[in-house]
């Protein structure tokens, strides 16, 4: 992110309160995770991260920048998604632990 960027998202983020940083950061880690087709509707979710992208261009950086820039705001308080793994999260942890059956 540029240095502008940087600015004016650390303004924005100051005028928010604790609670509020950390809803906007997991739901903006949903975002950049991609699409789970389990757990979303496929219009909605497309919608909401264009939406968000949006918001983005504003700001001048990226939604990964945005979530990383929240991340940093919440220090030692981000937050984890109080919800179980859906069957993709299973499988992406799965094969970041232990690689993909097809290349090991």
């Amino acid at each position: 992110m540029d240095e502008r960027a940087q600015k004016v998202v650390n303004e924005w983020l100051a005028s928010l309160d604790l609670e509020r940083r950390a809803s906007l950061y997991l739901l903006l880690d949903e975002l950049c995770s991609g699409l789970d087709v389990s757990r979303h509707n496929r219009f909605g979710f497309l919608r909401l991260r264009a939406e968000f992208e949006t918001s983005g261009e504003l700001f001048g950086c990226t939604l990964e920048e945005l979530r990383d820039a929240l991340a940093a705001s919440l220090g030692d308080h981000v937050p984890k998604p109080d919800r179980p793994l859906s069957a993709l999260e299973e499988l992406r942890s799965r094969i970041a632990r232990g690689g993909h059956p097809d290349f090991r």
